[in-house]
């Protein structure tokens, strides 16, 4: 699993989800709030934030069965927030 610590600013992030905004700005959309991101890289960029490591396996797991829509590539990875 990617853990991201450092990206392209200089602020201290207060939220995962500042971060989170911070590291991927083109993402169509984040819900959610915590460390683990779950993320799906293919037509939109889409962030869901959880608390734990299992929630975001089971989110991941759940668009990898399922898809995340029309166009989906099966690219999702979970990525873990360090402030």
């Amino acid at each position: 699993m990617k853990t991201y610590r450092r990206h392209s600013c200089t602020r201290t992030h207060r939220t995962y989800r500042t971060m989170a905004q911070c590291i991927w700005p083109r993402a169509v959309w984040i819900i959610g709030n915590g460390e683990f991101a779950s993320v799906a890289w293919c037509r939109a960029l889409t962030i869901q934030l959880h608390h734990t490591l299992e929630a975001a396996e089971e989110a991941k797991a759940a668009i990898d069965s399922t898809g995340c829509g029309g166009a989906c590539r099966g690219d999702h990875e979970i990525v873990r927030l360090a402030l």
